[in-house]
């Protein structure tokens, strides 16, 4: 059954639900009590730094660090994506992920943390990111058939963004009470049950895969690539994806400053407005395990709408105010990025779901964003800043869209299709 006709049978019919699955119902229940952990150690680690330095240029630079390996590594983690079993590499990259929590909350618990320890921490996060990111992704498409493959990259949205909000809430109050160190501990146990969720599926019910043919790392990084460049839709994905990845979504420099050079918050409040932006993330990724694929128009007016909310944030040093934005940035941020993963996972052929979504990986976040808006904040001031940040996604948005205008002049549509699915008889040789 060709995988995009069987996308576009489900859009039609309804987005089936991907819980029924058993294999993606553990995994789900798995992510559910992970991410809260990975949200409380992004929280506890910005407001460590701004404490040791207070400095918003400290805060992008180890911003950078974590996400720097991402930018450089990405496109191999999606070729090992592609080439090697997913579960078992998955299982490698959550343990180092758990070690590394480990190390910074026993360092920060005895008095021994200092800002080069969390440099070198950073780098070592983001390896592991670059690894564990396109694996995770492209893993789904191995738990449920394509039918439901929308619905579960929205409930897998949905289990990030209910971290997102649990995550800085319960970060707040435990670094309020009992510090950061906690915190990151805190992180580190909630990586058992992502492991044991691992251990439980069953392989014998995975989807089919089809793996590339044998070459070099470096040269199916290529066929990827160059996939990508002759492809329209997976272009139009990454015009739009790279503006809102540099510009826009590096949260975890504009939120700390936001918060405390803007809005003037405790570590309370910080944890409060962290939550709001995952409330609106929340909310949308919930809204989107009722849809089907998503359209490019969908894509544009969600990129447009964060671009402007966030400017808007720029002009407010009232936390309810803020707040609110917070909440319609977060809407507007995992509507559009959800988009463009489930509209690239439908478009790109089953080998080259890994080096795909990696591309997607290496644009959000940026490793040049945080730089670009920590010393955009130190030269002319935060709410500066994350104006201009704004005005750059939609720029972003607007040259995506003129490229959408180009193809649609030339007869060509980006938009999903659907088409017949040929009657197959069913394979009884098993």
């Amino acid at each position: 059954m060709d995988q995009i006709a069987a996308a576009g049978l489900a859009k039609r019919a309804g987005a089936p639900k991907a819980l029924s699955v058993r294999n993606f119902r553990i995994y789900f229940t798995g992510m559910a009590i992970s991410v809260p952990g990975t949200w409380m150690q992004m929280t506890a680690q910005s407001w460590l730094v701004l404490q040791l330095t207070n400095s918003p240029v400290s805060l992008a630079i180890v911003t950078s660090l974590q996400f720097l390996p991402v930018f450089v590594l990405s496109l191999i983690g999606g070729a090992l994506a592609d080439r090697l079993p997913r579960r078992r590499l998955m299982f490698v990259t959550m343990s180092m992920g758990c070690t590394q929590a480990t190390v910074l909350g026993t360092l920060c618990l005895t008095g021994t943390i200092s800002i080069w320890h969390i440099y070198v921490l950073a780098v070592t996060l983001g390896i592991i990111n670059a690894l564990d990111a396109p694996l995770r992704q492209s893993f789904i498409s191995e738990l449920v058939p394509v039918t439901h493959l929308p619905n579960a990259i929205a409930m897998a949205s949905l289990a990030q963004n209910l971290g997102r909000i649990i995550g800085p809430a319960l970060a707040g109050v435990v670094i309020a009470v009992l510090g950061v160190g906690v915190a990151y501990l805190i992180n580190a146990l909630t990586f058992g049950a992502a492991l044991v969720a691992l251990s439980m599926l069953r392989s014998a019910e995975f989807q089919p895969r089809r793996l590339p043919r044998k070459q070099s790392l470096l040269l199916q990084v290529r066929e990827g690539l160059s996939y990508a460049r002759r492809t329209p839709t997976i272009l139009f994905l990454l015009i739009a994806t790279a503006f809102i990845g540099l510009f826009g979504q590096n949260f975890s420099t504009m939120v700390p400053l936001i918060s405390i050079y803007l809005v003037h918050a405790d570590a309370a409040a910080f944890g409060v407005l962290n939550s709001c932006l995952g409330s609106g993330s929340f909310l949308a990724a919930l809204v989107m395990t009722t849809r089907g694929a998503p359209s490019t128009r969908r894509i544009l007016l969600a990129g447009a709408g964060f671009g402007i909310v966030l400017t808007l944030i720029s002009f407010s040093s009232n936390l309810t105010l803020s707040a609110a934005m917070f909440v319609a940035v977060g809407a507007t941020a995992v509507t559009f990025s959800a988009s463009v993963n489930t509209l690239l996972q439908l478009h790109a052929p089953p080998e080259m779901r890994g080096r795909l979504v990696s591309m997607i990986g290496l644009l959000i976040p940026s490793p040049i964003g945080p730089m670009l808006t920590g010393a955009a904040a130190s030269t002319f001031g935060v709410a500066w800043a994350v104006m201009g940040n704004g005005i750059m996604c939609c720029v972003g948005i607007g040259l995506a869209y003129w490229y959408l205008l180009r193809h649609r002049s030339n007869g060509t549509s980006l938009e999903y299709v659907p088409v017949p699915i040929p009657t197959v008889p069913a394979d009884t040789s098993a």
